[in-house]
């Protein structure tokens, strides 16, 4: 075997590794960032909590996620994405340790506080090492796959965490997502290296990308924050961006108390549905990656707008679907099974939009803004979830739990509406416009 052929063997191997690193470490963050939603029943059951309490608790961790993770897209055009990346497994699992020992809702609220100021950290870095170590025609499958280790965690920890409490209690259920997320914590920071540079192999993809934009006589590298900030196509991922991400939230966080609450299913029936829901994200991710990878390649020079947007609107309105079944089929008599349909359906439409919209964010801006992009878009996706914590829990207090899907259902349908209407807008930036002879 040649000297080439080794090192391109290695630098496959050494790509399998980073992706596996950041798969395990991603789905620790999720696991650790939804283990007080797992324990939220037994809390309100056992009179620790009430529905306005449990509200605060989520807005005060999706409001410091919001923060973060805008902070975190700047801050990884900046520092080591690695480094980034650990900081947040540790002050998160290190927080949810904490969590685990408290009893009042101060303590509460400020500890969640922190675990969600310390889990904005996580996807930036991701997105950052991705677009080092992996070229652009891979970007928005291995996007979506590793997207995919959030839907993992998700199907599989409501069982986990459900178990344990009922096992031992809560507590126990949130030491164990801290232990977790610490370990991953110490893989990340033994096995995971900033770029196939650090790693010794002559390559960062993110480079070669920057060097294509600005060959000839481009401005891309000379482009601004504020350049950015002028372009209408963020702005309008932006908006769709924080419906679905307010949709998801509430299917995540509330879609469980629907069930047992106002339907009367049992907690493990509504565990199940929120299995689905992110099995089905886990699939319709992975989808939406490959799928606009297509029609990129197939499309992307032939029409105006970006074509990932094109399968967004078709997810976006089956979000808009699922929230109607959901709302107006499901009784206390619906079977599992139906629930299970319902939730995968509803998992994959939620995750394919925020997976599309993730990946146009960051590949539609030069390599030295792609962080900031994406950490714009976040900030409106987790305005979203704010609002899908005390807003809405004060809505389920003042009528139901219902009554927040049906408002979802209609914010969903009137961003296909909207996307559709704004379809062909390009990111307009410097670059994009001819120059004078």
């Amino acid at each position: 075997m040649s000297r080439e052929a080794t090192s391109m063997s290695g630098f496959w191997r050494t790509q399998l590794t980073t992706f596996a690193v950041l798969f395990a470490g991603y789905a620790s963050y999720t696991y650790n960032r939804k283990s007080v939603s797992f324990a939220l029943p037994n809390l309100m059951k056992n009179g620790l909590l009430d529905k306005s309490a449990a509200g605060t608790i989520s807005s005060s961790q999706n409001t410091a996620y919001a923060i973060s993770k805008f902070l975190g897209g700047v801050l990884s055009d900046k520092i080591s994405a690695k480094w980034l990346f650990f900081s947040g497994l540790v002050l998160s699992g290190g927080a949810t340790v904490l969590f685990s020992t408290s009893s009042s809702l101060t303590m509460f609220a400020a500890l969640w506080f922190l675990n969600g100021f310390a889990q904005g950290a996580g996807w930036p870095a991701c997105a950052k090492l991705l677009k080092k170590w992996f070229s652009p025609e891979q970007f928005g499958t291995f996007w979506s796959a590793l997207s995919a280790s959030s839907n993992v965690s998700g199907s599989l920890c409501p069982f986990l965490a459900t178990s344990i409490i009922a096992q031992f209690d809560w507590r126990a259920s949130l030491l164990v997502s801290g232990g977790v997320t610490l370990t991953s914590a110490i893989c990340v920071a033994l096995m995971l290296r900033d770029s196939p540079i650090e790693a010794g192999f002559n390559k960062d993809f993110s480079q070669e990308a920057t060097k294509k934009k600005t060959d000839g006589k481009s401005t891309a590298h000379r482009l601004t924050w504020k350049n950015l900030i002028q372009s209408p196509f963020l702005w309008l991922v932006s908006a769709v961006y924080l419906v679905v991400f307010a949709a998801k939230t509430s299917v995540t966080e509330w879609g469980q108390l629907y069930l047992i609450e106002d339907l009367g299913h049992s907690a493990f029936t509504g565990s199940g549905f929120i299995s689905a829901v992110e099995t089905g994200g886990f699939f319709g991710g992975i989808a939406a990656g490959y799928v606009t990878d297509w029609l990129k390649k197939k499309w992307g020079k032939k029409t105006p707008g970006n074509p990932r947007m094109f399968a967004a609107i078709w997810f976006m309105a089956g979000v808009a679907g699922f929230l109607f079944v959901l709302t107006t089929f499901v009784t206390t008599y619906t079977s599992q099974f139906f629930l299970t349909v319902i939730g995968f359906g509803l998992g994959a439409c939620l995750y394919a939009c925020i997976a599309i919209y993730g990946i146009v964010a960051s590949e539609s801006y030069p390599s030295h803004l792609s962080g900031t992009a994406h950490a714009v878009v976040a900030l409106a996706a987790n305005v979203g979830a704010i609002l899908s914590g005390l807003p809405c829990s004060y809505v389920a207090q003042l009528y139901n739990w219902r009554a927040i899907f049906i408002v979802l259902e209609v914010l969903a349908a009137a961003a296909a509406l909207f996307l559709i209407v704004f379809r062909k807008v390009t990111p307009g930036l410097p670059e994009d416009k001819p120059k004078s002879q």
